[in-house]
């Protein structure tokens, strides 16, 4: 429903640990072996004694990191789809028709000042009220899943139409003095 950023938040996580980790290795490794290097001498004659495929490895290396953190870039700033419904070969219904009919039908419940829906995903709905001073929630709440969502899955002919709502509380209206 709300934008996938599961797979990125892992990522940026188990970034995040590694540099973790490695950073406290060195610190831990320094602190305890002040009078060695952070290598061992071992592994820089391995380097030594095998430069060259030690420098393709690491440009191979910073090249992959660099696609994937592009491709990871490119993921997060690409917009969100709008996916059309087909509900049959010849019957598509749009997103933004969709939408409108259901903010429509969202801004005749009592206490709803302004309903703004997105569709989104597979489709699912994303529908975001603002609701007038003192409007009962559970009541908006009542008709938003009785009424306005029921009437969006019957007119599709679907058995599930997800929906993500969220209620923002307008300010409480104040008198002008003049």
């Amino acid at each position: 429903m709300n934008r996938a950023n599961g797979a990125e938040r892992t990522a940026a996580f188990l970034l995040g640990l590694v540099a973790l980790l490695v950073g406290g290795g060195v610190v831990a490794l320094h602190r305890w072996r002040v009078d060695r290097p952070v290598l061992d001498p071992a592994v820089l004659d391995l380097v030594d004694r095998h430069l060259p495929w030690v420098r393709v490895g690491l440009v191979v290396l910073g090249l992959v990191l660099v696609v994937l953190g592009l491709g990871w870039a490119w993921r997060a700033a690409r917009p969100e789809s709008h996916p059309d419904l087909v509900l049959d070969e010849r019957l598509v219904v749009t997103a933004k028709a969709l939408a409108a009919a259901v903010r429509s039908d969202a801004e005749r419940i009592g206490g709803v000042s302004r309903a703004r829906v997105r569709v989104v995903g597979t489709p699912a709905l994303r529908v975001r009220l603002t609701l007038r001073h003192g409007a009962d929630v559970r009541a908006v709440w009542g008709e938003l899943d009785d009424r306005v969502l029921v009437r969006a899955r019957r007119a599709l002919g679907v058995a599930a139409l997800p929906a993500t709502v969220r209620l923002d509380l307008a300010a409480e209206e104040r008198e002008r003095v003049r």
